[in-house]
């Protein structure tokens, strides 16, 4: 089942649904076992003729077809249903359809839920309602014989012979009444529970689709600050180390700038291959830890010292893995060079066949504080999305950071 929307509230399309000229299949197929048991019922069980028509055997025939044949279009065209199928209610007969009165709880139900017109559903009740108390009383008044003196006597005489309905004759037509408003009433209520459901359906998708924006925007803005903030805060040690060579030694200016504009180059070309690879998250990271020997290496001649251990057998077939090691790395050692310049970072990297453990950890002069960047919160995110932790400690002067990443299979363990 599928959700169409156009118009106040999305419709239902179900899928595999066999309509012609708007009738649906399992409404078909219900009709003519219907019709086919009421033509069994008046033409050999019980005929339902007219109390107004002598020997009109002919009548239940037609009834059983005008009763039944709107169920067909009950859905489609509800309104029209209903009052096709009422049409011949005002006409006294001796007996009733067995399955009648089904129609009539099933033409109004119909009626209820499906119908989009309220003027339309108002014409369609109050002419059942009317049609079908006529045909009451006038069988009442048929079965009295007055049926007869109506079409011999004059007005007066009429009048004059007419009885007052009986308490019985009054219950059955509350009875009738009930017959239409009930199920009727039934239909509207489930018709509010359909939109309703609706509404839940069409604000959950537009929920999941605002959803899916902002997660997609956070990743965006965690792999710029991952890659290019890196390269950023690398330019700035760099330009700094420039701007004290011009002042102390000019001809030892030219390496800062060099390695300047080597970094700039690198992170234009960075911010291309994410707005390239975006869509894919296993970005181009080296699964043998080479990308990740020469960031090491990359940080040491830009003036961030650091030691990279490995221990373990590294996977070779865990991009996602690799991907969130790189990153997280490389902020550390991004913050340490910002934070802490001067300190050595040490890094050590713990492979084993359940997971691999990244510890990070310089001299700091004093605690971290909780700022507004992207940082932290984008390691610890690509720490979670792998099923893994991550945990920030200062600890006899010194600022450790330890992400553990379960092996893909481990995370539920």
């Amino acid at each position: 089942m599928t959700l169409v929307f156009g118009g106040p509230y999305p419709c239902r399309v179900r899928n595999g649904d066999r309509r012609t000229n708007g009738v649906r299949r399992p409404d078909t197929l219900l009709t003519g076992a219907f019709l086919t048991m009421s033509l069994v019922q008046v033409l050999w069980i019980r005929p339902v003729p007219s109390l107004w028509i002598p020997d009109s055997y002919w009548f239940g025939p037609v009834l059983a077809v005008v009763s039944v044949l709107p169920l067909a279009w009950r859905r489609t065209r509800p309104a029209a249903a209903a009052v096709v199928g009422s049409s011949l209610w005002w006409i006294p007969t001796d007996g009733f359809l067995v399955l009648g009165y089904v129609c009539a709880v099933l033409l109004f139900f119909a009626l209820g839920r499906w119908s989009t017109s309220f003027r339309s559903r108002c014409l369609a009740c109050v002419w059942a309602i009317i049609s079908g108390t006529f045909g009451f009383l006038a069988i009442e008044q048929a079965k009295s014989g007055l049926i007869h003196l109506m079409l011999e006597a004059d007005v007066r005489q009429q009048v004059a012979e007419l009885r007052i309905p009986g308490a019985e004759t009054l219950l059955a037509v509350l009875g009738f009444w009930l017959v239409v408003l009930v199920p009727y009433a039934v239909g509207r209520f489930v018709a509010a529970q359909d939109r309703e459901a609706e509404r839940r359906i069409v604000a959950e998708r537009e929920a999941a689709r605002r959803d899916a924006v902002e997660e997609e925007r956070a990743r965006i803005v965690r792999e710029l600050h991952d890659v290019v903030g890196h390269e950023v805060t690398l330019m700035s040690i760099q330009s700094e180390a420039a701007a004290q060579a011009l002042a102390l030694a000019p001809d030892r200016a030219a390496g800062p700038i060099a390695a300047v504009r080597e970094t700039a180059h690198r992170a234009s070309r960075e911010l291309r291959a994410i707005l390239d690879l975006l869509g894919n998250d296993e970005l181009a990271v080296t699964p043998d830890g080479r990308g990740l020997a020469e960031l090491a290496d990359r940080a040491a001649r830009l003036g961030i010292a650091n030691s990279l251990v490995v221990t373990g057998e590294p996977w070779a077939d865990a991009p996602r893995h690799w991907l969130a090691v790189n990153r997280i790395v490389q902020e550390c050692l991004t913050n340490a060079g910002k934070h802490a310049p001067g300190e050595k970072v040490d890094v050590t990297l713990e492979w084993s066949a359940t997971g691999v453990r990244v510890r990070a950890g310089n001299p700091s002069p004093a605690a971290p504080r909780n700022g507004s960047g992207h940082g932290i919160p984008g390691m610890a995110e690509r720490a979670r999305l792998l099923g893994g932790t991550l945990d920030m400690a200062y600890v006899d002067g010194r600022f450790e950071v330890t992400a553990w990443l379960p092996a893909p299979g481990e995370e539920q363990r």
